[in-house]
């Protein structure tokens, strides 16, 4: 079995992407990102805008890439591929699970990609969806406070009312104030990581973001000649993926103390810190 066939398989063993190509085969024409979205059964307008990232930033540009959709990003259209790449019998469900099982063992789909995003907006969109999906923990440090934008508050603030417990840090006193004014209930500090603050020659770290430490996204500068810079990302999904294992590595135990480390604590210190 040859890497195309294997991830044809690892793509059509996904929920998601079968019922995509669902869709778009009853489909007489090409649907809108937004209709697809649709058809997909999301249940609210909040449901809908998580799906059309979802499948702007995840599904459509892989499967596109496969040749079983057309997806033209500039007009956010899409429309069936090569049907001949997809018979019957590999849609079956019981046919791709035995086949992916000879894959690769006890892995989902996608834990062992790493992708890549381009663009502010684009690493926007993302973080947005992660903090949607959140369900224990959502961590974001900011290198950068040209990054502040109310535009991520919604997110933040719904992902706080299901009861997931919000850390945001940045040692921009600034922005640390941005984020205790407009997140009250949100953990803040001031992290001490030095490779993430240092200067360098290389590309630097504009933000990192941990979902439930299973969800990262990893932001880097991309600075031309002309000093145009230009957001781009890393982004990985699953325990055993590994730039989140990486990432695990790097924050060690910081992740479980950050109660410890932010202003409101260290304020209340009975001597100087």
């Amino acid at each position: 079995m040859d890497s195309q066939d294997e991830e044809l398989i690892r793509l059509l063993a996904d929920a998601t992407n079968r019922a995509i190509l669902t869709a778009l085969n009853d489909a007489p024409q090409e649907l809108a990102v937004t209709e697809l979205a649709d058809r997909l059964g999301s249940a609210d307008e909040a449901e809908l805008e998580r799906t059309v990232i979802s499948l702007h930033h995840k599904y459509l540009p892989r499967l596109d890439e496969a040749g079983l959709v057309e997806y033209d990003r500039e007009n956010n259209v899409v429309t069936k591929g090569d049907s001949s790449a997809v018979t019957a019998d590999w849609m079956d469900i019981d046919v791709c699970d035995v086949l992916l099982s000879e894959v690769r063992t006890g892995r989902r789909p996608d834990e062992s990609t790493v992708g890549r995003l381009e663009g502010r907006e684009a690493v926007y969109d993302y973080s947005r969806e992660l903090a949607d999906r959140a369900e224990d923990e959502l961590f974001l440090i900011y290198a950068s406070d040209e990054l502040l934008s109310e535009e991520c508050l919604p997110s933040a603030e719904r992902a706080i009312d299901r009861g997931v417990e919000f850390y945001a840090g940045t040692e921009n006193q600034e922005a640390r104030e941005f984020f205790r004014e407009c997140l009250p209930d949100a953990t803040v500090w001031d992290p001490q990581l030095d490779w993430m603050y240092e200067q360098a020659s290389y590309p630097k770290l504009s933000r990192l973001i941990v979902a439930d430490r299973e969800n990262v996204v990893v932001g880097l500068w991309d600075e031309d000649a002309d000093e145009t810079k230009t957001e781009i990302a890393m982004i990985g999904e699953g325990k055993t993926n590994p730039l989140v294992v990486l990432v695990r590595e790097l924050l060690g135990p910081r992740l479980d103390h950050l109660d410890y480390q932010s202003d409101e604590f260290l304020d209340d210190l009975p001597f100087e810190s």
